[in-house]
C-alpha cells in the first residue's frame, strides 16, 4: 500500500464533489428547465406520478429513460444536490475502471493517475461540459445514458482481463440493466452491443466459453435499445421530425459536406488530448516502457472504435447538437488514458502526467465555479420575476 495514494484520492474526489455540489446548487433553471419546474408548482410527486412519466414519455413525449430522472431530479427539495453528483462521480471512477480492467483501488496511487488522466481527458474533450455535468436536462438524457451504459461493459471489460464465470445472479442484474442501458440514448445501442458481442467472440476463443450474464447482458440492451427506438412517443418529438424521412434519405439529404462536418467534429473536440498524447510519445521514446499486451492494445482500440460508431450514428440523427458526443468523448477518453498512462515508465513521466492532469482539472473546477455563481444569481432574479 502507497500511503500517499488515500491522500491523493481523497483530494481529487473531495475537490470535484465540492465543485459539483456547487454547480448543482447554482444551476440556472434555463430551456427546458422551465417546463419542469413549473409542473411541479402544481403538482406533486409520488410512485404513480413517476410511472406515469416512464409510461407517457414512451407513448407520446421522450422515451429515453433518462429524461423521467430529469423531470424527478427538478422536484423541490436537496435531491438535486445530492444525487447528481454521486451519480457523476460514480460515472468518473466507472471510466477509470474501463481504462484499468479492474476497479480502481484507493490504495494504489498508479491508479489514482489513471482516474485523474481519464477525469483531465474527459473533461477537457467534452464540448459543453459545464452543461453536460449541471444542467439537468442534459445530465439526464446523456450523462446518466453514458453511466449506465459503462456501468453495463464494466463486466465484459473485467472478464478480459480475468475471465470469470460470475455467479448465476448476474444474468437478472444484467438483463435489467441492459434494459435500462438500452433505452438511454438512440445512437449508443450499436456501439455498446459491438463491445458485448467482441468480448463474447474473444472469449469463446480463449476457450473460456459463453457465459449465462454474457447473453442475458446482451440481450437486455438489445431488447432496450429496440424499445427506444420503435416508442411511438417519437412520433410526437420535434413536432414529427424523426418520421419525416428515413435514415438513408436524411443522410442523403443532408449532403457530403454537412455529413462530413459531423464526423470531423470529434476529432476536433478531441484535439485537446493532444499534451497528453505528447508525453506519452516522448516519454515512450526517452524510457522504452514494456511493451502493452496484446489484449489491453485490443480492449482499448476496441473502446476507439466504439466511441467512433457513435458518432457515425449520428449521421441519422433528425437533430444534432454538441451534447450528443458525449458518449463517443467518453469512450475515447478512456482508450486515450489507458494508452497514455501505459508508456509512463518513468517516475518523470508519470509525475508530468499527473501534474498536466491536475492543473487541467483544477483550471476546468475554478472555471465552473466563477461561471455557475455568476450564472446563478441572474436565474435567480428571472424566477424572483
Amino acid at each position: 500500500m502507497n500511503r500517499k495514494a488515500p491522500l491523493a484520492w481523497a483530494a481529487m474526489l473531495a475537490s470535484l464533489w465540492i465543485v459539483m455540489i456547487l454547480g448543482t446548487h447554482w444551476e440556472p433553471v434555463v430551456r427546458d428547465g422551465w417546463s419542469n419546474l413549473f409542473w411541479y408548482r402544481w403538482h406533486s410527486l409520488d410512485l404513480g406520478v413517476a410511472w406515469g412519466f416512464i409510461r407517457d414519455g414512451w407513448l407520446g413525449s421522450n422515451p429515453r429513460l433518462g429524461q423521467t430522472l430529469t423531470t424527478l431530479l427538478y422536484a423541490p427539495g436537496p435531491y438535486h444536490v445530492i444525487i447528481t453528483p454521486l451519480l457523476e462521480l460514480g460515472l468518473l471512477y466507472v471510466m477509470a475502471a474501463v481504462a484499468l480492467g479492474r476497479w480502481p483501488s484507493l490504495c494504489r496511487t498508479d491508479d489514482a493517475l489513471v482516474f485523474a488522466t481519464t477525469t483531465a481527458i474527459f473533461a477537457a474533450c467534452t464540448p459543453q461540459f459545464g452543461p453536460m455535468l449541471f444542467y439537468r436536462p442534459f445530465m439526464g438524457n446523456y450523462t446518466f445514458g453514458l453511466l449506465l451504459n459503462l456501468l453495463w461493459l464494466v463486466p465484459y471489460r473485467l472478464h478480459v482481463t480475468e475471465p470469470r464465470s460470475w455467479r448465476l445472479w448476474w444474468a437478472p442484474l444484467l438483463l435489467v440493466l441492459g434494459v435500462a442501458a438500452g433505452m438511454c440514448n438512440e445512437h449508443t445501442g450499436p456501439a455498446f452491443l459491438g463491445l458485448g458481442a467482441a468480448v463474447v467472440v474473444w472469449s469463446v476463443r480463449q476457450g473460456h466459453g459463453i457465459k449465462p450474464w454474457m447473453i442475458a447482458g446482451l440481450v437486455g440492451l438489445a431488447v432496450g435499445y429496440v424499445l427506444l427506438i420503435l416508442a411511438p412517443g417519437h412520433g410526437a418529438r420535434y413536432g414529427g421530425l424523426a418520421k419525416e424521412a428515413g435514415i438513408l434519405g436524411r443522410i442523403v439529404e443532408r449532403g457530403v459536406g454537412e455529413n462530413l462536418r459531423i464526423v470531423v467534429l470529434l476529432p476536433l473536440y478531441l484535439l485537446w488530448s493532444v499534451p497528453w498524447i505528447a508525453l506519452a510519445i516522448v516519454a515512450r521514446r526517452r524510457t522504452r516502457p514494456a511493451p502493452m499486451s496484446p489484449i489491453v492494445r485490443r480492449a482499448l482500440w476496441a473502446l476507439a472504435a466504439a466511441g467512433l460508431l457513435a458518432t457515425l450514428a449520428l449521421l441519422g440523427s433528425p437533430k444534432l447538437g454538441p451534447r450528443l458526443y458525449v458518449h463517443s468523448v467518453g469512450l475515447i477518453s478512456i482508450a486515450l488514458a489507458g494508452a497514455v498512462v501505459s508508456q509512463l515508465g518513468a517516475p518523470w513521466a508519470r509525475k508530468a502526467c499527473a501534474g498536466l492532469s491536475i492543473a487541467v482539472l483544477l483550471y476546468v473546477e475554478a472555471r465552473l465555479v466563477i461561471t455557475y455563481r455568476t450564472v446563478s444569481a441572474v436565474s435567480a432574479e428571472r424566477i424572483a420575476i
